[in-house]
């Protein structure tokens, strides 16, 4: 427990589940990267900031979302450092207070079409893991 935040890169969602629990839990700021084939997705969930979802929000678990790994779907091997280039920008903006992070957003890259899109995340009041913060 004694970190200040969290880097996720794991390929597959009963990981991405661990750890957000445990971040949840323990407030600790969370910065999650993915990249499958050609698609990349970034965000944070800041949960020192109230208000904010948490990874159940966005993913539910088992809800039947196939587990796709880099290891049978295959990445494009620049998105990952793309992604991974994000989620080290995003936590130093964390670690030093400067800019505006990703919190409450979901950051996606189409790796074929090189273009970002950015949509907002919603906190489910439901949310078995965070529904009850704040």
């Amino acid at each position: 427990a004694d970190v200040d935040i969290v880097l996720d890169a794991s390929d597959n969602f009963a990981t991405r589940h661990a750890v957000n629990r445990v971040c949840v839990r323990l407030r600790k700021p969370l910065v999650s990267g993915a990249a499958v084939r050609f698609d990349g997705q970034v965000t944070v969930f800041d949960f020192s900031r109230p208000g904010g979802p948490c990874y159940h929000c966005l993913f539910p678990e088992h809800s039947g979302e196939e587990d796709e790994r880099c290891a049978t779907m295959g990445v494009f091997a620049p998105l990952v450092g793309i992604i991974g280039s994000v989620q080290a920008a995003e936590a130093l903006k964390l670690l030093s207070g400067v800019g505006e992070t990703l919190n409450g957003r979901l950051l996606l890259l189409d790796g074929l079409r090189m273009e970002w899109r950015s949509i907002r995340l919603a906190k489910d009041p439901a949310c078995p893991v965070c529904g009850g913060m704040d």
